[in-house]
């Protein structure tokens, strides 16, 4: 079999080993909705054009989108390109390894990769996606941990609409600065509000650093920074 062949059967076979899941783009990108319909969680399997006979890579990516968020987005960030997501990763940033991970198809190895991305998704991911069946829990985990889903996956800026958009300003705020609290670069984020007091025009889709869109998000909705 060519690259493309076998790199398409591997989505396929790992796709089979999930529960609940409905295929898109021939089993690249799998999808399972919340009980409400409107959340839904996508895995991605990344391929590479460099694939060749004796190296196809494949990469997964984990991401939580949900419908209404979209619109919110779209209307309050003013883009168009605006996909409702919550939050998303490379799954070897959300396990153990902690680090960007990819797993070669070819060969020898390709029923053991493909039987260990099963195992990482079940072990790791689910337990992701299971928060996000309901609204309401999400959003007490959020606003208890951030993005703590579990020991190894960072603290992220990504849910801020999500809350925004279904919960309370004080819980968007309390996670605002959760994450503030754990963030390397708190010192940008103080600087970044200050310089948004001066201006007119706050341009929601520009980041001079990660998550500065996200900051000027929090800024407009009129979270406050509460531990300077």
């Amino acid at each position: 079999m060519d690259s493309r062949t076998t790199f398409l059967q591997a989505c396929n076979e790992i796709f089979n080993k999930l529960e609940g899941f409905k295929d898109f783009e021939k089993g690249q990108r799998i999808r399972k909705y919340s009980p409400d319909k409107d959340l839904y969680f996508e895995i991605y399997f990344q391929s590479s054009a460099k694939n060749n006979s004796s190296y196809i890579q494949i990469l997964p990516h984990i991401h939580i989108f949900s419908k209404n968020l979209k619109k919110w987005q779209v209307e309050h960030t003013n883009s168009e390109y605006s996909q409702g997501l919550i939050f998303g990763g490379q799954l070897g940033y959300l396990t153990p390894s902690k680090k960007w991970q990819e797993w070669n198809l070819a060969d020898c190895v390709y029923k053991k990769n493909t039987n260990e991305i099963a195992e990482q998704i079940e072990q790791y991911i689910f337990p992701i996606f299971d928060i996000f069946n309901s609204k309401d829990q999400a959003i007490e985990f959020l606003k208890k941990n951030g993005t703590k889903f579990n020991e190894w996956s960072e603290h992220s800026l990504l849910p801020l609409d999500f809350l925004l958009c279904f919960s309370e300003k004080e819980v968007a705020e309390k996670f605002f600065n959760h994450f503030i609290d754990h963030c390397p670069y708190k010192g940008k984020i103080f600087n970044l509000y200050q310089q948004l007091e001066l201006e007119k025009n706050i341009n929601l889709n520009y980041s001079e650093f990660i998550g500065a869109n996200k900051i000027r998000l929090a800024f407009i909705n009129g979270l406050k920074i509460t531990n300077n």
